[in-house]
Parts: C-alpha cells; structure tokens; sequence
C-alpha cells in the first residue's frame, strides 16, 4: 500500500523581501500584466474625460471669465439662470429642433433603406446618394444654403421678383428660419439612420417574406407583422441615438441664423459657445453643459434599457 503524503504548506517566514515580492509576482501576473497594458489608457481617460468633467462641474456652481480672475463660489445660482429669459426659450428650442427631426428623419430613413433594400436598378448608387449629405462639409453647404435665403441678393427672392411677387426677407422670419434649419439637419443626418435600417433590413432572411407571400401576406402585413417586429432593437437604438444628436444641434443654427431672429433659433451648445467664448461666463456655459449631459445621460439609460427589454421579449 503507498502512503498518502500530506501536501505541508511552504514555510515563508526565512524568505527574504525580494523572495517574496517575486513569489507575489508570480502568483499575481496576469492581473499585474493586465494593469500595465490598462495604464496608459486609465490615464488618457483620466486626463481628457474624468478631469474635464470633474472640473466642469465644480465651474458650474462657480462666477468666472477664465481670464483674469479666479473662480467665486456662487451655488445654484447658474443653475437658478436658466429659469430666467432667454434660457426656457433655447430650452424649447432645442427640444423643438430634436423631436422634429427626430421623427421625420427616422420615418424617412427608415422608409428609404426599405426602398434601398429592394433589387432595382443602380441600387448601390442611391445607397451612395443618400449617405453622400453625411460626408459633406457643414460649413461649405451652409454657405450654399445663405445664399439662397439672402434677402437681397439670393437665389430665392430672384426666384420671387421673376413671378412678380414680392421678396420675404428670411432672416428676420421665425418660421422660415427654423424650417430652414429642420430641413437642413435632417438633410445632412439622415445617412446615418438609413445605414442602420438598411443593414438590419439585410439581417432578415429572404425566406421569411416568401413564405409570407404564400400564405397571402400582404405588402403592410408583411411591414407590420414581419419586419418592424425583427427591427424592433435597431429602430429603438436609432430613435435614442438620433434624439441625443438632435439634442445636439450646433453647426446649423450657427453657420445659417446664429440663434436669431431674438433667440428663436437658439439652442443649448450654441447658448453654451456664446457663454464661454463671446460672454466670458465659464460658470454659466459650465452649468448648461450639466444640465445638457444629465438630459442626455437620461436618454442613454432609456436607450440601454429599452434595447434589454428589446432583447428579453
């Protein structure tokens, strides 16, 4: 018969320092392997995204020009601003802008990546046509776009005077000014949601709609009972991203109205550039920069939660 030998526990107590940092070495390296290769990541996010935001929120609750004086404690009272005029304007404003464009961009991405999908003809280039607005120079197109709406000299108000009628000065028009805007944003946004639907619509097996089709589905049958139930997780991901870029509108009202006429066009990032860069108020561009990441941070999580949901049923 052998005899079992008793495993005895390694006698560290005549290891020297070195010894033992080495046998910790050892017994700890991947997650010493780990953090190494992590460091220097944890340090880019630590510089440019946890100080920033850190900083940006002790500013908030500061009064400061960020130029020649250090920065004064004054509690919610930036806060307390945006309760005076003209920040529930640019409020609503902003929340105008993103539901707008957020439902017409939507129904019409979606709409043309179905198209997309369909075997026609050139169907590569109207994919390329589509998401060509998305690669082009906001800037560049806004200038295009002003010189269309300039009330004297533009393409418009030609167009006008040759029918006999008389010109619109655009500009100083709220309704115009903010169609203008809407169409412009959803024109140059609209790739985006287009690529997704149509890349999900590629996802579903052809075999689902021919079978469909035997079984004598119609064409909105098959859209409401076959492709918008496989689509779900994709369009509440489109619909939550979408609205938080929305919410984000900045090149268009800056490059064409620049907020007016009397601050019907403004929004939120462009009120925040105007704060910090033209007024030198850092505390209050700092206290809607909070306010703009806890109403985008709340979409985030509607958005996470409702793609689980998605996912669970």
């Amino acid at each position: 018969m052998g005899v079992s030998a008793k495993s005895t526990p390694l006698n560290t107590t005549n290891l020297t320092g070195s010894e033992r940092f080495t046998r910790w070495r050892h017994r700890h390296r991947q997650a010493i392997e780990g953090w190494i290769i992590l460091a220097l990541i944890l340090i880019y996010y630590s510089i440019f995204f946890i100080f920033p935001v850190a900083a940006n929120l002790y500013v908030s609750f500061t009064s400061w020009s960020g130029v020649y004086q250090s920065p004064t404690w004054v509690g919610l009272a930036n806060f307390r601003t945006y309760l005076s005029a003209p920040y529930p304007l640019i409020l609503f404003n902003t929340l105008f802008f993103a539901v707008v464009i957020l439902v017409a961009q939507t129904s019409l991405a979606f709409f043309i990546a179905v198209l997309l999908n369909e075997k026609v003809f050139g169907r590569g280039l109207y994919r390329a046509m589509f998401y060509l607005p998305t690669l082009t120079s906001a800037a560049v197109i806004s200038q295009l776009l002003i010189a269309f709406i300039s009330p004297y000299d533009g393409v418009f108000n030609a167009v006008l005077k040759a029918l006999g009628q008389p010109i619109v000065i655009w500009t100083i028009s709220t309704p115009w000014m903010r169609t203008f805007i809407i169409l412009f944003s959803i024109w140059r946004g609209l790739g985006g949601p287009t690529v997704l639907f149509l890349a999900a619509l590629q996802g579903i097996h052809r075999e689902i709609y021919e079978a469909a089709k035997v079984d004598g589905a119609s064409w909105w049958n098959q859209m409401r009972y076959i492709t918008v139930p496989l689509l779900r997780p994709m369009i509440i991901f489109v619909v939550v991203t979408s609205m938080i870029a929305s919410f984000q509108i900045f090149e268009s009202v800056m490059l064409i109205s620049k907020g007016g006429p009397s601050n019907t066009t403004n929004v939120m990032l462009l009120q925040i550039y105007n704060d910090a860069f033209v007024n030198t108020r850092l505390g209050l561009a700092a206290a809607g920069a909070v306010i703009t990441a806890v109403v985008l941070l709340g979409f985030s999580i509607t958005n996470m939660r409702l793609l689980n949901r998605g996912q669970v049923e």
